[in-house]
């Protein structure tokens, strides 16, 4: 799957092209029929791309475009505004209220095509220096956080415990000192994590088998699904071959997903990991699915960023991890998810080259 576009037209013709043309060529499309539609599917889904027409009932793209950048989850989707104005104050307008680009009716597919490409690409490399200087960054906040903090968190860690042994049951204190011991096991845990994410292994890759490989990872969290009295279900295509992968590496990050998965979910929840190939892209999809809380939009957008985390306990270091180990393999990551009614982390890894030729 190339990404995920919102098309927004009131013309059903115009939408039902745009769809077919995007959908052969590999985008998941998002359709929609006037502006206030337009900015309720793209908080709803946070598509990769936007096509906004002009001209349409109840509001119009030049006030939908305006709200989309003015909300803080919607404002970096890029917007491709397509229209059959010809005055050049219009595409003026629309491109000081916040749109991308500018595509003048009637338009050759072949060009709008390119300039989704095109600006997908641009999005895709601006995202990729972002997370390159947040690892330089953390990469240096981690040195310092290991040479300045591990020694003092060890040391009241160690004074918190003797405290507990020391103290009789009955003294009221004693609560206090387990606050202070589970706390510093989380900044304890935090800074191992962290030191982790920039030492993980190196060494040769070597032929898996990835389903193997997601049973190991669920048989690690095994205690975790006990505890949710989860039902697991695996759902895996038997005719994927080996992949090259770092094997001890790519196990840390398929647990610590599917740890993750599990942490979610209510009592009698249920988790499925499913595998299948993306013939057109060339590519290996894993699927983690489970039912449980969800994750909130504005949550969604910070999800990978180290530290970061909407649980009561943990580092916030699991998922930044799991992302650069499967971004090292080649391979890219996504969450979805919505409060309520679970979420579904999808992996895509490349298949070796002669497996991902498509079929005459």
């Amino acid at each position: 799957m190339n990404g995920t576009i919102l098309i927004v037209d009131d013309n059903l013709d115009n939408v039902n092209l745009l769809k077919k043309v995007l959908d052969k060529a590999g985008y998941h499309t998002i359709c929609g029929y006037n502006g206030e539609e337009a900015v309720r599917l793209a908080r709803e889904n946070f598509p990769d791309l936007i096509l906004l027409d002009i001209m349409m009932p109840v509001m119009d793209g030049f006030e939908a475009c305006a709200i989309i950048r003015s909300d803080e989850i919607t404002r970096d989707i890029p917007i491709l505004m397509l229209t059959a104005k010809q005055e050049i104050s219009d595409k003026v307008r629309g491109l000081e209220i916040g749109a991308d680009d500018y595509i003048t009716k009637p338009f050759h597919l072949q060009e709008l095509l390119a300039r989704i490409r095109s600006r997908l690409k641009l999005t895709e490399n601006h995202q990729r220096k972002v997370d390159q200087e947040k690892h330089r960054a953390l990469s240096r906040m981690v040195q310092g956080v290991e040479h300045e903090i591990r020694n003092p968190v060890v040391s009241i860690g160690g004074f918190a415990r003797r405290m507990l042994e020391e103290m009789p049951d009955d003294d009221r204190k004693k609560a206090y000192a387990r606050i202070i011991l589970k706390e510093t096991e989380r900044l304890e845990q935090m800074v191992k994590e962290s030191a982790a994410l920039q030492k993980l292994a190196e060494g040769d890759e070597e032929c898996v088998d990835i389903h193997l490989l997601l049973d190991e990872a669920l048989s690690q969290c095994k205690v975790l699904g006990e505890q949710q009295q989860a039902t697991v279900t695996t759902d895996y295509d038997s005719n994927l071959p080996p992949l090259m992968l770092h094997r001890g590496n790519m196990l840390i990050a398929f647990v610590q997903l599917i740890g993750n998965a599990f942490e979610a979910l209510n009592k009698n929840g249920k988790l499925t990991v499913k595998t299948l190939r993306d013939e057109q892209a060339g590519k290996l999809l894993i699927r983690i699915i489970d039912d449980g809380r969800g994750i909130s939009r504005e949550d969604l957008k910070h999800i990978f960023d180290p530290f970061f985390t909407s649980k009561m306990s943990g580092s916030g270091m699991g998922l930044p991890m799991a992302k650069k180990i499967i971004e090292e393999h080649h391979g890219a990551i996504a969450i979805t998810s919505r409060p309520g009614e679970g979420t579904c982390v999808t992996i895509c890894l490349p298949l070796p080259a002669k497996e991902a030729a498509v079929p005459a």
